[in-house]
């Protein structure tokens, strides 16, 4: 079956929907499949070979900034569009994205969502272009139902079958301003319903977004977030040295603030002298500040010598700083819609310790490689914390149970398989 993905990509940090993806089409290709992923936006940041030969970007940055701002660009020859499009001048301007504005940012949103019927309409003619010259595919996958308008089109000019996954939109939308937020989610609510159906990666974001996009709930599949499995071989014992780690951006909204007061408070209780934090995960220069912060405030501590940044890790020294820590916890202020990063410390043999919301307590339950706590409060997160780090021969036994359960139900290897039976086989039998 010949399949193509669509895929966004972040140009200078590890995107975990980039990874997934490339992880995904990596599997269906070693099935048989012939797939294609296509970056939009920015060049893709990932931490495994890609899946497919090197391919243009599409929607790219720059020519949509141009193309929204200044309708000249709109009209400029395909020559002008590539130069804009070259990648190193992509990963420049993405080391540059807090210079957008809040009013361009929502603008640009709206702009993208009117897809052909907007100023963005030379942008989708050349996706559609490029299908044309180089064939359709039997099924398009749209890493993000933010892609819908693009979507919509291929699939009515092209006949073909579209699906789009749903991977934590409402954050973003819901951080417009007003006077956008309302309109890009009646616009996207719009195109999502001419796509095929929408992918989810847990129960709960399913049921969330089908209510918020207006959909009815049997166009929503749940088929979750995956990982390769390759180089996760957990430590069979715990480690030597007591150690608290975070795996995500490096943000506030990941709440890597609230684990550095939880870490501040075990210190405090003087049971733990040699407890160590280690953060890891991706950072841009709009994150720097925020992480500087909390370097200033451990050292004010005088904590100085236990706790490790690590910005941007690749993913063998991913999967080494997973091994060598005794609890994982990602604190995050948001219901996430399915967490990778969970996936991944579990795969690793990590125990977790997550917020009561989202994805979370269905992925613990699953798992049973963890616990949850009420969310946003440092007091209940060290609660939660203590008797892993009491105990963590136990904790070990709790990350082992995880690493089991992600083999058995979030490797990528048997995922493909399911995205196979679930939906691409039922396709076929239409044709």
């Amino acid at each position: 079956m010949k399949i193509a993905f669509l895929t966004p990509g972040t140009g200078n940090y590890y995107c975990g929907v980039c990874m997934r993806d490339n992880s995904l089409a990596r599997h269906l290709i070693a099935a048989g499949h012939d797939v294609t992923m296509l970056p939009t936006y920015l060049p893709h940041f990932l931490d495994e070979k890609p899946a497919s030969d090197d391919q243009p970007i599409f929607f790219g940055g720059i020519n949509v900034y141009l193309q929204h701002k200044f309708s000249l660009f709109r009209h400029t020859p395909g020559w002008l569009d590539k130069a804009f499009d070259n990648k190193w001048l992509l990963r420049k301007a993405a080391e540059k994205s807090g210079m957008t504005s809040s009013k361009d940012l929502g603008e640009i949103t709206l702009s993208t969502f009117r897809g052909e019927e907007g100023p963005l309409v030379k942008e989708v003619r050349k996706v559609l272009d490029w299908f044309k010259k180089h064939g359709s595919p039997d099924v398009l996958f749209l890493s993000t139902v933010m892609l819908a308008g693009i979507g919509k089109v291929l699939k009515r000019d092209l006949g073909i079958p579209v699906f789009g996954f749903l991977q934590g939109e409402d954050s973003f939308l819901d951080s417009l301003l007003p006077e956008y937020r309302n309109e890009a989610w009646k616009l996207l609510s719009a195109d999502v319903a001419q796509l095929d159906g929408c992918i989810s990666p847990s129960r709960y974001f399913g049921d969330f977004m089908s209510e918020r996009l207006g959909l009815e709930s049997e166009s929503v599949r749940c088929h979750p977030n995956g990982i390769t499995m390759d180089g996760f071989d957990p430590l069979e014992t715990p480690p030597a040295k007591l150690t608290l780690g975070y795996l995500a951006r490096l943000c506030p909204l990941k709440g890597l603030d609230v684990l550095v007061d939880a870490f501040l408070l075990l210190k405090d209780t003087g049971k733990y002298p040699d407890l160590s934090l280690e953060m890891a995960g991706g950072m841009t220069a709009d994150d720097e500040p925020f992480v500087d912060e909390q370097r200033r405030k451990l050292m004010q501590a005088g904590l100085d010598g236990s706790f490790t940044f690590h910005p941007n890790v690749n993913r063998e020294q991913k999967i080494d700083f997973l091994r060598k820590l005794t609890v994982f916890s990602v604190p995050a202020r948001y219901p996430e819609a399915f967490g990778l990063y969970v996936v991944e410390a579990l795969a690793a043999g990590v125990p977790v310790v997550l917020p009561d919301s989202g994805a979370f307590p269905e992925l613990v339950e699953q798992t049973q490689g963890g616990r949850i706590y009420r969310p946003n409060e440092p007091n209940a997160l060290v609660e939660a914390l203590e008797p892993l780090l009491d105990n963590p021969d136990q904790a070990k036994g709790m990350g082992l149970v995880g690493h089991q359960s992600v083999s058995r139900d979030f490797s990528n290897e048997q995922l493909a398989k399911r995205l196979v039976e679930n939906i691409l086989a039922p396709l076929q039998g239409r044709t």
